[in-house]
């Protein structure tokens, strides 16, 4: 049976997230031991049995709870830490930290670029995952499960295109402003018919000449996803 999957882990995830802003209380996560408990399973969890849907829910969890795993690390060398602003801090972060995950040491590039994007070959996790910056999409809510796990990819992908701090169009002047996602993994979508194929499937407003929009890209926001302390302390999560 996948790792991570039953009702009170996920209230228990959703609770360090406010749903409203995608921001995360690090502070909190860090005192409580549900993460820590979670990293250890997922670092001594084999693979060997399961099938490729619960393998994809797994890894695509595995990102996610190891880059909040790296943030804490970060903290504890500097409580001031703002999050992956810097060429030097990402490569750091992303490229040379490793992470024992399944039982093997990998870093967070490997695991999206080698792992993610090459075996699964589905655009629509890069909605699913969270590289803790503002311009990320959200942090889900809940882990992923197997089952479920096609329907929540599709669900996550609305929410990021339909949010318009990601997609958003200036119909006077003919322009439809993308997230810097679209650009970066451009060949991921072609499977699918391009990029402009995927936001006519997932946007609920589209317009009719989109193909005659001219592109620009918004500039990705590398500050951390952090919330606010005072303001997370008046946060009550359902």
């Amino acid at each position: 049976m996948a790792a991570g999957t039953n009702l009170s882990e996920n209230i228990m995830l959703k609770s360090y997230i406010d749903g409203s802003s995608g921001l995360v209380n690090y502070q909190k996560l860090k005192d409580d031991d549900w993460l820590h408990q979670k990293i250890k399973e997922w670092e001594e969890t084999d693979l060997s049995s399961y099938t490729k849907q619960e393998e994809f829910a797994f890894w695509l969890n595995a990102y996610n709870l190891f880059t909040l795993n790296g943030v804490l690390l970060e903290f504890e060398k500097n409580p001031n830490w703002k999050g992956n602003t810097s060429f030097f801090s990402k490569f750091k972060f992303f490229y040379m930290r490793k992470f024992m995950i399944a039982q093997q040491k990998i870093s967070l590039w490997k695991l999206e670029n080698k792992i993610l994007r090459k075996r699964f070959q589905d655009p629509r996790l890069h909605f699913a995952i969270n590289c803790a910056s503002n311009s990320c999409p959200y942090l889900p809510g809940r882990l992923f499960q197997a089952k479920t796990l096609d329907d929540y990819l599709d669900q996550l992908s609305i929410d990021f295109i339909n949010n318009p701090q990601n997609v958003n169009f200036n119909h006077q002047q003919q322009v439809m402003n993308l997230s810097m996602i679209f650009k970066w993994f451009k060949k991921d979508f072609l499977p699918l018919g391009g990029v402009i194929s995927f936001i006519e499937k997932y946007h609920r407003s589209v317009p009719e000449q989109i193909s005659e929009y001219k592109i620009k890209y918004i500039k990705y926001n590398w500050e951390l996803n952090k919330q606010d302390p005072v303001k997370a302390s008046l946060i009550v999560n359902v």
